[in-house]
């Protein structure tokens, strides 16, 4: 059968029953995924003839036409006055014309009609004036998004969208105190994802809390919740012990944290999420880091179970491990993944947090067979750091935890940090470290050099010990071994 361009010659798109034509018309409009201008690629088709608009505009919510108000560019006063009474998509930056505000508050305050809201850079001011037309119900409203440019104090009130959101699929706050979240996730049955991030103090909700809220929530897929670094460390004497039983999550696929352990301990403490495939945590800096109930909550996912590959990134302010199924290639999170990234100053502290993250983690997962140490972009050398750069013992703190990697990977910049590390250990460890260890690859270095020289001769004793290590130079997009 020949698809939409190929009709048979007596069968004209004139011809077609309506509810042929509305599938074709479905099948454009669900096609386009440009977020933010798909809602309004529906014009081409009702320009095309009388027939073809009727039959749109008596199925608006069939083809889930929107009217996008893209304040000043698109007026929500002369599209109503142009277009039938369609859902409303505000798309909306703060823009210092007044003009452009006013078009926003005349759009809000239709909140009957309002679909979708995407509010960005909002500034105080601007909050100042849409928040109070926030507190009505807004019965039709499927996506929320206000994401101010810079974190805001007022603290959104438990009137917000009138307390109740029962057909809100996609929430987002970023920047926002607002501590009766949680009421409001009560009336979001529909909910499928939701991001609480940045966070200040005063936006705090209990683990506890946050979990009963999200126990209503048996769509929901995707979780977020970043906070913003705390002036003061929690008090431990606050802690809840692991509850009998635990809230089950059967629809999140993806998870994503930054905050203090102690916090993310609780929280996982007391749900489980056996579809996860995806965590992204970044931990504020703690004197000792317990991270027991994350182990046991990666260990309940099942998916998580199948991770074998280790990614290290080192740059000037960050360094995180990745786990994956498959080696990361580009620059982009494998479908199944868990990410940690150490919120410390002090390279030293973040690189020994690390290790005592995956002292904890790791024996939950399954056999690591590939470790690729990488550095980003940023990531910038000290002065000599190539030519004889100080061993740093704590790189050997972590590579001890990787005792089936066979394949090391080390990257332009960090190589010679790794190599150093790996050349100067004593003998009695040259098989503790890296114990299953068989090829090295060295990215963007000459066979001749100081880190090959390095690497060579860890090889090297490798080689006295009965362990021996090939070790592999980039050349081109290819390695050639050392020695061949």
């Amino acid at each position: 059968m020949g698809g939409i361009g190929q009709l048979p010659q007596q069968v004209t798109i004139g011809s077609l029953p309506d509810d042929v034509l509305l599938k074709i018309f479905k099948f454009f409009v669900d096609a386009i995924v440009d977020f933010y201008y798909a809602p309004e690629k529906w014009r081409t088709l009702v320009h095309i003839c009388r027939r073809w608009r009727n039959l749109a505009f008596t199925s608006p919510r069939h083809l889930n036409l929107l009217l996008l108000c893209k304040p000043p560019w698109r007026s929500v006063k002369n599209m109503l006055d142009i277009w039938p009474e369609l859902p409303i998509y505000l798309l909306g930056w703060d823009h210092p014309d007044q003009e452009a505000r006013d078009d926003v508050v005349a759009a809000l305050k239709l909140n009957h009609r309002v679909s979708r809201i995407h509010l960005k850079k909002t500034s105080r001011l601007a909050w100042e004036t849409f928040a109070p037309l926030m507190q009505r119900p807004f019965p039709a409203l499927t996506c929320l998004w206000v994401e101010p440019y810079v974190p805001i104090r007022n603290v959104i009130s438990r009137s917000f969208l009138g307390g109740s959101a029962p057909c809100l699929q996609d929430l987002l706050l970023a920047g926002f105190p607002f501590p009766a979240l949680p009421e409001l996730l009560l009336s979001a049955p529909n909910l499928i994802h939701l991001r609480y991030q940045h966070i200040p103090p005063s936006g705090y909700i209990s683990p506890q809390a946050m979990v009963t809220s999200l126990s209503a929530l048996t769509r929901l897929q995707s979780l977020s919740l970043t906070f913003l670094p705390p002036e003061d460390l929690p008090d431990r004497a606050i802690r809840i012990s692991p509850p009998h039983m635990r809230t089950l999550l059967p629809a999140l696929t993806s998870l994503r944290y930054q905050g203090v352990p102690e916090y993310m301990e609780d929280f996982v403490a007391q749900i489980d999420a056996p579809l996860l495939e995806g965590m992204v945590i970044t931990l504020f800096h703690q004197e000792v880091l317990e991270v027991s109930q994350l182990a046991k909550f990666v260990r309940r996912a099942d998916k998580l179970s199948l991770l074998d590959r280790a990614q290290v990134t080192c740059d000037d302010d960050d360094i995180s491990v990745t786990l994956s199924e498959k080696l990361l290639l580009e620059e982009r999170v494998d479908s199944k993944t868990l990410e940690l990234t150490p919120a410390c100053h002090a390279q030293d502290l973040r690189l020994s947090y690390l290790a005592q993250f995956c002292a904890s983690c790791l024996p939950t997962l399954s056999p690591f067979e590939s470790l690729r140490i990488r550095d980003s972009y940023n990531f910038i050398l000290a002065p000599g750091d190539v030519i004889n750069p100080d061993p740093d013992p704590k790189w050997l703190e972590l590579l001890c935890l990787f005792n089936t990697v066979k394949d090391l990977r080390l990257h332009k910049f960090v190589a010679s940090r790794v190599a150093q590390a790996l050349r100067w250990l004593p003998a009695e460890r040259i098989t503790e470290v890296l114990p299953a260890l068989e090829n090295v690859f060295i990215s963007e270095h000459e066979p001749f050099g100081p880190v090959m020289e390095a690497i060579s001769e860890f090889a090297d004793s490798r080689q006295l010990s009965g362990h021996p290590v090939s070790i592999y130079y980039q050349e081109g997009r290819g390695f050639i071994k050392v020695g061949s």
